[in-house]
């Protein structure tokens, strides 16, 4: 009875989404208070008092302003930037490139992003493309979600480095299982992504569909070498980067407007992206900015370091660039707030919710009740319970934090690998991420259009659950 109190939040949550009668942020409003209820009369850690309810609803708060600075940051990019911008410039996407450009933008463009800084700056990165590309609203948001397919390697692979040092296994081993898992995973969404296209009307031929699957086993390969080469912090970045190259080539070959267009438009994205990569994988530049200015309110919670701070980089750039334009700035502040507040105040909720039920100690009594009255079975609980606290908390990191030491401990009681039941643990909840509450927020506000969080999931749910099938499957097979 006490697991079934302790998942009271979630299953309300769930409810609610999927019943279509309350919006992201109302289930979160919802899923909070009655966190706050269960975990005051019923958590596993007694001594669980209110104020520490107080001070674990303060850490989500900050957790989700860090990342809502993200989407106000970059839709006040996106506006600056448009209005900086002549308007034939940003016109459609001329017909013979949409399918090229939507395929680099979902597959290559946005983890390359995403991988760099984390955040669901994926998103932002390739919300502007899916725009000229004419897609309607929710295919923006839908195609917006498969920047998110490399999470492993988000944030430099923060995510992966947690679970490795939890579990005991070098970064560079839990990526390379990782890799090969999310290999399967990244054919399943390029499947996804030509049913998804054919749907939006940008079909593909022949030559499209070879390119794709060529470059995707290219990506699969070269995040297999990265990974077991240089580590996992920069291994998508590496892996992506010569092929965003190579695909340019490939894809622009249609004259010089093409290319002078492409780059007067994306030279600020390119500055946006080179900026945050190199102040990530230099380290005597990481370590310097790292330094300057650190805010840390709470003692166990999120940092804020401004100037490596992904949205302080959007806020800079799309200031440099309105002003060397001589654009006024007044207006994309005022329209960024007004389309970005509710998608915040949905993260800041969700995150309050995921900190309360993981300090008070509800959300490790719900995994360690599953997997004591599963017994030697419970591995086959791995990529639920990944999935769905990853659905929750949207962020890897912190469900292999929740997770990750009781995965090794079930490792070493069933005399499974636990290389590949980590890597299953670090996939799955990475995978989740992608349909969390959390990300269609962003994806609507992207597309101006919160009132599509409703009808989202309708439409994007197999995004998360068939990778969720097939790695219960890989689960099943390392059980046998």
């Amino acid at each position: 009875m006490a697991y079934f109190v302790w998942s009271l939040p979630i299953f309300i949550v769930a409810a609610l989404i999927v019943s279509g009668r309350a919006s992201s942020a109302q289930a979160g409003c919802c899923g909070l208070a009655v966190a706050i209820v269960v975990v005051l009369t019923s958590a596993p850690n007694s001594s669980f008092t209110a104020p520490q309810a107080v001070l674990a609803m303060a850490r989500g708060v900050w957790l989700g302003l860090l990342v809502g600075a993200v989407i106000l940051g970059g839709l006040f990019f996106r506006e600056a930037i448009s209005g900086a911008t002549d308007a034939t410039e940003l016109g459609p996407i001329p017909i013979a490139l949409r399918r090229q450009q939507l395929y680099s933008s979902c597959f290559l463009v946005g983890p390359f992003a995403e991988a760099a800084t984390g955040f669901g700056l994926g998103q932002v990165t390739i919300a502007p493309v899916l725009k000229r590309i004419e897609v309607t609203p929710m295919n923006g948001v839908i195609f917006g979600l498969f920047s998110q397919v490399m999470v492993p390697w988000g944030a430099l692979a923060n995510g992966t480095i947690v679970g490795a040092e939890l579990a005991g296994l070098s970064p560079s081993i839990l990526g390379l299982h990782s890799a090969q898992l999310t290999g399967l995973l990244l054919f399943t969404w390029l499947c996804l992504f030509w049913r998804l296209a054919a749907a939006a009307g940008v079909s593909g031929s022949c030559r499209d569909f070879i390119s794709e699957a060529a470059f995707t086993m290219m990506a699969v390969a070269l995040l297999i070498l990265a990974n077991m080469k240089i580590g996992p912090e920069v291994a998508a970045m590496a892996a992506l980067g010569p092929l965003i190259a190579a695909r340019f080539v490939f894809d622009l070959l249609s004259g010089r407007s093409c290319w002078r267009t492409a780059f007067h438009v994306g030279v600020p994205y390119a500055i946006l992206i080179a900026g945050l990569a190199a102040t990530r994988a230099i380290q005597p530049v990481n370590q310097f900015l790292s330094h300057a200015v650190v805010v840390r309110p709470f003692a166990d919670g999120a940092i804020w370091l401004p100037l490596l701070h992904p949205g302080s980089w959007l806020l800079a750039v799309g200031l440099m660039t309105a002003l060397f334009r001589g654009e006024p700035i007044g207006a994309a502040f005022v329209s960024a707030w007004r389309r970005g507040k509710k998608a915040v105040a949905t993260i800041v909720l969700f995150l309050a919710m995921a900190q309360v039920m993981v300090a008070s100690g509800v959300a490790s009594g719900i995994a360690g009740g599953l997997r004591s009255s599963l017994g030697v079975a419970a591995v086959l609980a791995t990529p639920v319970l990944a999935s769905l606290f990853g659905f929750i908390t949207s962020s890897s990191s912190a469900t292999n934090g929740l997770l990750m030491p009781a995965q090794a401990a079930l490792a070493q009681a069933t005399h499974l690998s636990l290389s590949w039941l980590a890597a299953v643990q670090n996939v799955a909840a990475a995978a989740a991420t992608m349909l969390s509450p959390v990300r269609l927020a962003m994806g609507c506000a992207l597309v101006g259009r919160p009132d599509l969080e409703r009808s989202a999931y309708a439409h994007a749910w197999p995004l998360g659950v068939i990778p969720l099938v097939i790695l219960i499957g890989a689960t099943i097979a390392l059980a046998c």
